[in-house]
């Protein structure tokens, strides 16, 4: 799958977190959705948004499409005991509590395609890894590592095959008229498919300015080609 169609996909997965209000390792198999218990087989009108407390974690089960089957679980970290909030509904509302994982089912099969994981206390919690299963075959196909709220490594498996071959790496600068920008800084890739990186694009400013190659498979760019290509 080429890039363009692996950005495109990845624009619609925001796109589902933005309008469901919610926002590990390659070899993770994209799991079944938790089941609710309670939940009605079929018929009858249910509130879109089912809650509970498991011990000293909070969960919430929200059904997006309306069809009685929850598509986004949001597990939160209760900071008090859940006990002292009142009854058990009303106590997922209003114990203090810290978002740490949301699970989400974008094309509603009841298999979790995103896996978002954040840290950080109440009202303050910050996403620090995304995994997303782009074709929806079961494999995490790209993990976007994140600090301070920014992307800083993208990974890839642009074959399809369960392997990572390509590493992006961002930093924040500062853009022209001075206001900060994330910027892609340096790719690197896996052309050959053994596991090892063969491809070194360096970025400046947004624009490929040049290309290292491992000819030798000593593991270390060792031929270099400057472009003037933008990425």
């Amino acid at each position: 799958m080429s890039p363009v169609r692996v950005a495109s996909l990845m624009m619609v997965f925001a796109s589902f977190a933005l309008a469901s209000g919610c926002g590990a390792s390659k070899d993770q198999t994209r799991a079944e959705a938790p089941k609710s218990e309670g939940q009605p087989a079929s018929g009858g009108a249910t509130d879109p948004v089912q809650q509970e407390i498991d011990g000293n974690t909070a969960i919430e089960r929200i059904d997006v499409n309306n069809d009685q089957k929850p598509d986004v679980f949001k597990y939160y970290r209760l900071i008090e005991d859940a006990a002292a909030a009142g009854a058990e509904k009303a106590a997922v509302k209003n114990a203090k509590k810290a978002l740490i994982r949301k699970e989400m089912d974008v094309n509603f099969d009841q298999r979790i395609d995103i896996v978002q994981y954040y840290t950080g206390e109440p009202s303050k919690e910050i996403m620090v890894r995304e995994e997303l299963d782009l074709d929806f075959d079961g494999r995490v196909d790209s993990t976007r590592h994140y600090a301070d709220g920014n992307v800083t490594l993208v990974e890839l498996d642009l074959g399809f095959d369960g392997k990572v071959d390509s590493w992006s790496y961002y930093q924040m600068t500062t853009s022209d008229d001075g206001k900060p920008i994330n910027r892609l800084v340096e790719r690197r890739k896996d052309n050959t498919g053994d596991g090892n990186v063969d491809v070194w694009e360096y970025y400046v400013k947004g624009n490929l300015t040049k290309v290292g190659s491992d000819t030798n498979g000593d593991g270390q760019p060792d031929q270099y080609t400057r472009v003037d290509e933008k990425r």
